[in-house]
């Protein structure tokens, strides 16, 4: 009891300092039908979980006014095995000046009809970066080490080498919010450099960016893209496009790669019916081979669960693949 006693006070003390925050949530995904168009397949309800650490998983964060953190708990398998493999540490030496330790997140401005897909360029996720802000300025800089790996090793018989070293500037103002990000690579060998601009006019938000890669043992390339999106009572509306030119010193047809992405959402009670276009490279599918997704469906909530289920076209080599998969998620 006396023990029992200790941990509530401790708790206690911990809470008063701290504002603590645990979110939890389960996912669940599968397919009620799927018919594959090149392999003659056909298949009724296939269900699996799916938890990853984009998908509701258990988030534990604290924070005060100077220090904080946050955990993340996943099957980062797919397979029961629930692992710790987010962690994110951060203080502030001064209320200007903050200090990221773990996992963090740095790119330039990015779609969110896929989230991951849409981006130009973005950084490594582990290593220590430091932001300074001062009003609507901001810069960060950043050593992207990996998981337990040196930023700067000399091994005995080996060369100098240095790993991911990235640079981040932001400004915001009434004219909009211009960032740049510069990311240098296998000690400065690869080095990638880009700048965006992001804007909102009335109902429609715009951004634009551009970025160019430098590969000492490979290609240049060259990324640009646009997106524009509506949001207008009941109705919203996001289109996005990147064009890629695999090497710039011979841009063509086959070195060229455009990805598109559509989604016209409209709410009703109880969710949000859309319709969805992805295509990671529009000019294979205006030759007639590949289709990635063209989907019909139903974002829904009933309470603290949330759920999805769509009619779902895609297609490969001309071969067509039609399905109808969907998720659940519970949180809290």
């Amino acid at each position: 009891m006396k023990k029992i006693i200790t941990g509530i006070a401790a708790l206690a003390m911990l809470t008063s300092v701290f504002a603590v925050d645990f979110t939890a949530g389960f996912q669940l995904k599968g397919e009620v039908f799927s018919f594959d168009g090149a392999s003659k397949d056909v298949g009724v309800f296939k269900l699996s979980h799916e938890n990853s650490k984009d998908d509701k998983p258990f988030i534990f964060s604290v924070s005060s006014e100077k220090a904080g953190g946050t955990l993340k708990f996943y099957d980062a398998a797919n397979d029961g095995d629930i692992v710790a493999n987010y962690w994110n540490i951060w203080f502030k030496p001064l209320d200007m000046l903050k200090i990221d330790l773990g996992n963090h997140d740095t790119k330039l401005n990015c779609e969110s009809i896929t989230y991951w897909r849409g981006k130009v360029l973005g950084t490594s996720d582990w290593g220590v970066k430091a932001t300074f802000n001062l009003d609507a300025l901001s810069i960060s800089a950043m050593l992207n080490a990996g998981n337990g790996e040196w930023w700067a090793a000399k091994p005995d018989a080996g060369d100098f080498a240095l790993g991911e070293t990235a640079l981040y500037a932001s400004y915001g103002a009434d004219f909009g919010t211009i960032s740049a990000l510069f990311v240098a690579k296998d000690t400065f060998k690869d080095i990638a450099i880009g700048a965006g601009y992001k804007n909102t006019f009335g109902s429609i938000t715009m951004f634009a960016d551009a970025a160019f890669n430098y590969k000492k043992a490979g290609a240049n390339t060259l990324d640009v893209d646009a997106d524009v999106k509506y949001a207008q009572d009941a109705l919203s509306a996001e289109a996005y496009l990147k064009w890629t030119a695999k090497n710039i010193e011979s841009i063509n047809k086959d070195t060229m790669e455009i990805m598109a992405q559509a989604k016209v959402g409209y709410n009703v009670t109880g969710g949000n019916v859309y319709i969805k276009f992805v295509d990671l490279n529009v000019l294979d599918f205006l030759g007639g081979s590949n289709l990635d997704t063209l989907e019909l469906g139903f974002d829904g909530n009933m309470g603290s669960m949330s759920y999805n289920i769509a009619a779902k076209v895609s297609s490969n080599a001309g071969k067509i693949k039609f399905s109808v998969p969907f998720w659940v998620r519970l949180g809290f």
